[in-house]
């Protein structure tokens, strides 16, 4: 809890007074014989910026979940089940194979407060990525589209941040709760049912021949044939949350590193620092 402490000032400061990244030295700011700042130390600098400002504010409650851009939605499997049992026939199907109808709301709230507690500590992670990347033609990036140093971090930098940001994302997984339940707590209850249902159809006896028909007519009867057919292929629940999370939270970060990055390009304002006012100064 210190090093986030930490982090949020420093990265409070950064931002309101400006940010001066750290870099190899100061030749790497100003090329002596051109007279005219480092474009690829600049290009790293927005980026710094971009993912603290990203980091603090995707670290507040509602962060990801009351931001439809960044928001964290459930996964396919969740989705194929809520999507039964919001039909008459879904209902008794799961009544009658004894699977609870679970709370998709909850999982979802849980799943967007993990990333939300782990945000903070992603502005570290992410600048330590930014300030050792080598920028190949930073000109051309500069001058290309609005996002395209955030691009250009995500290609040369997504494999390592997942592993990276990965740790710290599952490790809050018991640290948050709604409705009195973890995240993992949530997912092992859903996981448990949804199974139930492979579990049943894999029976071959004439009760569970019996219900099943009775789910195709109900479907059938309602147009939802194509809902039946997702229900019947469906396999065991394999995904890795850990992994999903990871990968939708960091997203939502680039997401939001992007923005800043277009800021910086577009808004004079949001230049805070020499180094940017004259490297971005020459897109006006």
């Amino acid at each position: 809890m210190k090093a986030i402490s930490t982090l949020r000032r420093v990265a409070l400061s950064t931002i309101g007074i400006g940010m001066t990244v750290a870099f190899s030295s100061c030749e790497e700011l100003f090329n002596s014989e051109t007279q005219t700042f480092d474009t690829n130390a600049a290009l790293k600098e927005a980026l710094s910026i971009g993912a603290q400002t990203a980091a603090i504010n995707l670290g507040k409650d509602g962060g990801y979940m009351n931001d439809v851009a960044v928001q964290i939605g459930v996964p396919e499997e969740v989705s194929t089940v809520m999507e039964l049992a919001d039909t008459d026939a879904g209902k008794t199907f799961l009544a009658a194979i004894g699977a609870e109808i679970f709370n998709e709301g909850e999982l979802m709230q849980l799943m967007n407060k993990a990333a939300e507690k782990a945000a903070p500590q992603s502005a570290e992670i992410f600048v330590g990525a930014i300030t050792s990347m080598t920028i190949a033609d930073g000109e051309n990036i500069l001058f290309g589209a609005e996002n395209a140093a955030t691009e250009y971090l995500r290609a040369k930098t997504y494999v390592e941040l997942t592993r990276v940001f990965g740790d710290v994302v599952t490790s809050t997984f018991d640290l948050v709760s709604v409705g009195g339940h973890t995240l993992n707590e949530a997912w092992a209850g859903f996981t448990q049912y949804y199974n139930r249902i492979i579990d049943f159809k894999e029976k071959q006896d004439l009760k569970t021949l019996a219900v099943i028909a009775a789910l195709k007519i109900g479907l059938s009867s309602t147009g939802n044939d194509a809902l039946y057919n997702k229900i019947m292929s469906i396999e065991r629940v394999n995904t890795n949350l850990g992994e999903y999370v990871t990968g939708k939270a960091l997203d939502g970060l680039f997401v939001k590193v992007a923005e800043k990055e277009k800021g910086i390009r577009t808004d004079a304002s949001q230049r805070v620092t020499d180094l940017l006012r004259n490297v971005f100064g020459r897109l006006d």
